[in-house]
């Protein structure tokens, strides 16, 4: 759907917005949260649709994001061309904030996957003109959502896609058409330059299979002199748990074990194609990890970049393993001062918290509390997680320094990445039943991947760390 921020022509339809007890039709409509009326015209005029959104007290942006991704569904099953919103009451909310939030609603919900559909016709497409807006930001606005939601939606794309078309070589080659669209510089790292790099732990994952790995270094630089934060995605194309085989359930989502980097490859181009001040390096580190002859094997022991030795247990605690290399690559090589990683982890995460919540881990106070803070004006929800150093006894091993598993699994996994950052501030999000959400928790979410942690992300970059 297009989306006009004007009064709009050869309009179908009329879209009046209501909150509870302001407008009351026959008892037919009373503005109770998304509640939508929708009443046909008889001669070849609008149709008038009535939408609420509830009390005026109980309103907040977060919830209107929702809200309006009700309204904008609803919308979408119409047969009308040229939609029309009358102008708007802010109520308590800054103007700039809710035309934001507006649009993000919309622009988040207009997602829907059909790569592979052989009816894949265009969809005819709709025009939505909102009135009312007489910001001076509002064009800038309407540019920086609209590239914010393409970015999250290029990598709802990447994630939705099977494993047979996304192994590592195809995902560096996505990176670096997205990088040279968007304004953003990417290097890739074949296996030999890798094993170059010492990264054997990363290395040990993709042994068994043909395609091989790549490291993926990204780089924004828009701030001057300013320092630079780093960003890790955990880049899984194919994970059927190795020689730890996943359940036939588990088997159906591994395709989504990269959703880390995809996300990360998201924050970098809406960073980019909104020119943000801002310097940013970004590491993925992608593989497949498969059963082969030459698949390392529960027992193994592999020695990281650090030079630190990791006793294998389960092959399917491979993430932990790539991250380690790709996090201190990131600290020692690529001089940045603080890193976010994102990773979809531990499936211990979802048994806690659903998919509503993503545990959030960090070694730095002030770090975690500045997300936080950033997090609550995204409307995005993350449930802080101990790194208490008496967990490091979990994952002691009797033969190398360190084993990939340990009791309390979401925690440990954690603890096992916290040695590879060195003293640098750090965050760590889990993201591994919030990156596809069943069932869905943001209105705005597809069927599948939820784009969760980029709006948080690239706000934080944005407004400087």
């Amino acid at each position: 759907m297009k989306i006009y921020l004007e009064e709009g022509k050869d309009i179908e339809a009329l879209v009046s917005i209501y909150y509870e007890d302001e407008k009351k039709i026959d008892n037919l409509f009373d503005g109770k949260e998304a509640e939508y009326l929708f009443i046909p015209s008889l001669d070849d005029k609008k149709h008038s649709i009535y939408f609420g959104l509830g009390k005026k007290e109980d309103i907040n942006h977060n919830k209107l994001r929702n809200i309006f991704a009700k309204l904008f569904k609803k919308l979408k099953d119409l047969k009308a061309e040229n939609i029309e919103i009358d102008k708007v009451d802010f109520n308590n909310i800054e103007e700039d904030l809710f035309l934001k939030t507006m649009l993000e609603g919309f622009m988040l919900t207009d997602y829907s996957f059909k790569m592979y559909k052989s009816d894949n016709e265009k969809e005819k497409q709709q025009s939505l003109y909102i009135k009312g807006f007489n910001t001076k930001n509002k064009d800038k606005i309407l540019n920086e959502v609209s590239n914010i939601a393409k970015a999250i939606n290029h990598a709802r794309d990447i994630i939705s896609m099977p494993t047979c078309d996304l192994y590592p070589e195809a995902l560096a080659n996505r990176v670096l058409e997205i990088g040279k669209e968007s304004g953003f510089n990417v290097e890739i790292f074949e296996e030999e330059e890798i094993e170059k790099l010492g990264m054997t732990a990363f290395l040990a994952v993709a042994k068994g299979t043909k395609n091989k790995p790549r490291l993926i270094v990204m780089e924004y630089k828009n701030n001057g002199d300013a320092d630079f934060i780093g960003l890790v995605g955990k880049g899984l194309t194919c994970d059927t748990g190795g020689y730890s085989i996943k359940s036939h359930e588990g088997l159906k989502y591994m395709k989504a074990d990269m959703s880390g980097a995809s996300y990360v490859v998201a924050i970098m181009e809406a960073l980019a194609k909104n020119k943000c001040k801002a310097n940013v390096r970004a590491v993925i580190a992608t593989c497949e990890n498969v059963v082969d002859g030459d698949s390392y094997k529960p027992g193994d022991i592999v020695r990281t970049m650090k030079g630190k030795t990791i006793e294998v247990l389960n092959t399917d605690a491979e993430g932990r393993l790539t991250l380690a290399d790709a996090l201190y690559y990131i600290v020692t090589k690529q001089n940045v001062k603080k890193v976010i990683d994102l990773a979809t982890l531990t499936g211990l995460a979802g048994s806690t918290f659903g998919s509503l919540f993503t545990p959030i881990f960090s070694n730095n106070e002030e770090f975690l509390k500045y997300f936080m803070d950033i997090a609550k004006t995204t409307g995005e929800d993350f449930w802080q997680m101990p790194l208490d150093d008496r967990y490091n006894s979990y994952i002691e091993s009797d033969i190398a320094d360190i084993k990939n598993t340990g009791s309390a699994g979401t925690i440990t996994a954690s603890m096992l990445l916290k040695q590879f950052v060195e003293d640098i501030p750090w965050i760590h999000l889990d993201i591994a039943a919030t990156a596809s959400q069943y069932p869905i928790v943001y209105e705005y979410a597809s069927n599948g991947a939820s784009g969760v942690c980029v709006r948080t992300i690239y706000e934080l970059i944005n407004k400087g760390v």
